[in-house]
């Protein structure tokens, strides 16, 4: 449990995903009562979270799931390396703490911590986990079905920025955040 009261910008964007996770555990739980009074958080959070399931729906229809259980099966392979959970910040770890979802780490082996038996278990990702589509996904849609890819990601992504730059708001000026 991490007791300061106060963050800088270095405990938010830099340290192990370890130090992350637990900044963003230790800000959750008074945090979530603060934002659950917020107004224009609880309905961006509701439309991020609307806009997540339209992603999630368009990337079963393309069978993402098996196409990345497989390739992550490989030695060697798969996009949801060790290294990938280190493009989680704290911002979008406590997103993800308040949209319900238990973040924790799942594994210590060469993928991402995040990265459970049925997938990914965060529903606000990295940029980079949003808009990697790797050969196999691209040869296997069609360019329309590209298309709506393409879009959804864009328009989650763009959400994401707007909420995480809400929270940033919200603890500057509450004095959690220095910088």
């Amino acid at each position: 449990m991490v007791t300061q009261s106060f963050f800088s910008l270095q405990d938010f964007y830099g340290g192990s995903i370890g130090a992350r996770l637990a900044v963003a555990h230790g800000l959750y739980p008074d945090f979530a009562r603060e934002l659950a009074l917020n107004e224009p958080f609880t309905r961006m959070l509701a439309q991020a979270l609307i806009l997540q399931k339209e992603l999630a729906r368009i990337m079963a229809a393309l069978d993402h799931g098996t196409l990345c259980a497989v390739c992550g099966g490989r030695v060697g392979g798969g996009c949801c390396s060790s290294f990938m959970a280190g493009e989680n910040d704290v911002p979008l770890l406590l997103l993800n703490l308040l949209a319900g979802v238990g973040v924790a780490a799942l594994r210590e082996d060469a993928e991402c911590c995040f990265l459970g038996k049925t997938g990914c278990l965060l529903l606000f990702k990295p940029m980079f986990c949003l808009n990697y589509n790797c050969k196999e996904i691209r040869q296997g849609a069609a360019p329309a079905q590209m298309q709506r890819l393409e879009q959804a990601v864009g328009r989650l992504l763009q959400q994401q920025y707007a909420l995480e730059q809400l929270l940033l708001d919200v603890l500057r000026q509450g004095g959690r955040l220095i910088g």
